[in-house]
């Protein structure tokens, strides 16, 4: 009778053990935003901001209509744009490929992330790019409206022409080191210059 039980146990560890493991995935955490469709379309409802991989939402969203139904995944052939809570993200075209970016500033320099995962010091780590764009160039400076990656580590030097008529400001950033923050901060207080105010 003993042996009898004892097979039975073992079969029956055997058989949890055999069993595949998943790995625990957390739920949806959904907040209130909006996505703009190609079409030009506001639709408002909730995005999933707790994806798997949190560069996903750099390609694509998970999104729940306002009017109920099921969390579905958006992409930008769907999206132009999307938002919620702080965060607002626009399509651009870099290098052939379409890509969602966190728009950090607006005004006369937009200035864009895009998150992705790559190596920094041979160890797996998520990677920023940078991007920049002057919307109200012209004439020589023409060519500053085109979107512009930026490096990470002559940053400063890539953001000089961009802001060369309020060279305090550009004169402030740190030559050394990025500091996101800091950039943000430095590219609103040069399009406060710049603001449009209707009399």
């Amino acid at each position: 009778m003993k042996k009898i039980l004892s097979m039975m146990l073992v079969a029956a560890g055997l058989t949890v053990a055999a069993q595949p493991k998943k790995a625990p995935k957390m739920a949806p955490m959904l907040t209130p935003g909006y996505y703009v469709s190609s079409k030009g379309d506001t639709v408002r409802g909730e995005i999933q901001t707790n994806p798997d991989d949190e560069t996903d939402m750099y390609h694509k969203f998970n999104f729940k209509p306002l009017k109920g139904g099921k969390i579905m995944p958006v992409d930008s052939k769907k999206a132009k744009a999307y938002g919620y809570d702080d965060h607002n993200f626009v399509v651009i075209t870099y290098e052939g490929e379409e890509m969602f970016v966190e728009r950090l500033a607006k005004g006369r320099i937009n200035f864009f992330e895009y998150r992705f995962n790559g190596k920094i010091d041979g160890n797996p780590a998520i990677e920023s790019s940078y991007f920049v764009q002057d919307t109200r160039a012209e004439g020589e400076d023409a060519g500053l409206k085109d979107l512009k990656k930026i490096s990470n580590r002559f940053y400063k030097k890539d953001l000089q022409p961009y802001m060369k008529d309020q060279k305090m400001i550009w004169s402030d950033l740190d030559k050394y080191n990025f500091d996101r923050q800091a950039v943000v901060k430095a590219i609103n207080e040069f399009n406060k210059f710049y603001v449009i105010t209707a009399n």
